[in-house]
């Protein structure tokens, strides 16, 4: 017995170690969990965990493993049950390859696409070599912004990712007769436009812009409402572009360091204002969303990942379960929207109402905007008639 005593003692102290080191790994996935129910305001800093969800649960496999080497069984049971939730808010192992979408399906596109780039010219003819391959029957822009000087002439302070559209491929630019103003926004003016690809059959009944946030704050919540008609039924699809932390980011700062909490502190600030203010907006979206009388898509920019309150907020606005475009098309990809040339994180969604059906959604990687495009195919439902 007092032979075995020590090689107990170091195993047991052991474990104890690897715990406490697994510590804030464990942490960070139930606040990422937990954090889709907590209001922003004053759970801001669960929203910021959450961001890195997917990337701190792959942590939690990799101890799991150790654990299951080492036959303890229960911290087994609790890392499998928090992975089978993780996997679950995923939705799922999905399919290994997604369906194809027919030649009667609504192909919808989101495109997050600011004006930046080499050149003008350049960004015109990217955006338009985009477009023109993948067809999308609508197209959805965030960051595109257009100034409408008079009703007669809304054009007139168009970007040259909408202009480029608008003269070089078959596509309306359709927006209200008058754009929404706001103290803090440019008057009468929108960056999210809206495009519906001539011959795709979609009819325009009515649209509304909603500018969102405080009074005088240029940095703003923006949502294009759509009443469309398609296929002899009618569907609202709200373009949504949710404000951002803004720039720069703290790993473009040089003056943050991560040894230094101090320089932390104003992006801290920052981030409890945004989380707090961008909450706010996307409950006035989704009170909006909980009115209407018709099938409800709702896609863009969230500036949110699938596991933060806003997604959440949009998502089952007005007590209805959306469909989570990539999710429910399943494949193997993550979807990653952004940055586009290494994609961390997925903010840019496509969310469907259950009239519809998804029979496919993908991501393209380009190197002309910082998000990559989310593109979507939707068909009615049979049951939904």
């Amino acid at each position: 017995m007092t032979d075995d005593t020590p090689p107990r003692r170091r195993l047991s102290v052991g474990w104890v170690l690897l715990a406490l080191v697994e510590a804030p790994v464990l942490a960070a996935v139930v606040t990422g969990l937990a954090a889709p129910y907590l209001p922003p305001r004053p759970y801001w800093w669960a929203q910021l965990v959450a961001i890195g969800l997917p990337y701190a649960a792959l942590a939690l496999a990799v101890f799991a493993v150790v654990w299951l080497v080492g036959r303890r069984w229960r911290a087994v049971a609790l890392h499998a049950v928090l992975l089978l939730i993780v996997g679950v808010r995923a939705g799922g192992p999905g399919r290994l390859a997604a369906p194809a979408d027919g030649p009667d399906d609504l192909v919808l596109t989101t495109f997050n696409v600011p004006e930046t780039g080499p050149s003008r010219e350049a960004l015109g003819d990217s955006v338009v070599a985009y477009v023109g391959a993948t067809e999308p029957d609508l197209l959805l822009m965030q960051d595109a912004r257009v100034i409408a000087r008079s009703e007669q002439r809304r054009r007139a302070g168009e970007v040259v990712q909408v202009e480029a559209v608008r003269t070089r491929l078959p596509y309306r630019l359709r927006l209200p007769a008058r754009l929404a103003s706001h103290p803090g926004w440019q008057v009468n003016s929108t960056d999210v436009p809206f495009f519906v690809r001539e011959g795709s059959g979609v009819e325009v009944v009515e649209q509304e812009v909603l500018i969102l946030g405080v009074e005088r704050d240029p940095d703003v919540s923006l949502a294009l409402r759509s009443h469309l008609r398609w296929d002899g039924r009618d569907v609202v699809v709200y373009n949504v572009h949710l404000r951002s932390f803004g720039s720069p980011k703290p790993w473009q700062d040089p003056d943050v360091r991560l040894a230094s909490p101090r320089t932390w502190a104003p992006y801290l600030r920052r981030y409890r204002g945004v989380y707090a203010q961008r909450g706010d907006e996307a409950a006035e979206i989704a009170d909006r969303i909980a009115d209407e009388t018709l099938p409800v898509v709702v896609a863009g920019d969230f500036n949110s990942t699938a596991d933060n309150w806003s997604y959440r907020r949009l998502r089952t606005a007005g007590g209805v379960d959306r469909a989570d475009a990539v999710q429910a098309a399943g494949g193997r990809a993550w979807g990653r929207t952004y940055h586009a040339s290494r994609p961390f994180v997925r903010i840019d969604f496509v969310l469907v109402d259950p009239a519809l059906e998804v029979t496919s959604a993908r991501t393209t990687p380009v190197e002309f905007s910082d998000h990559r495009p989310v593109r979507v195919g939707l068909r009615w439902r049979e049951e939904s008639e």
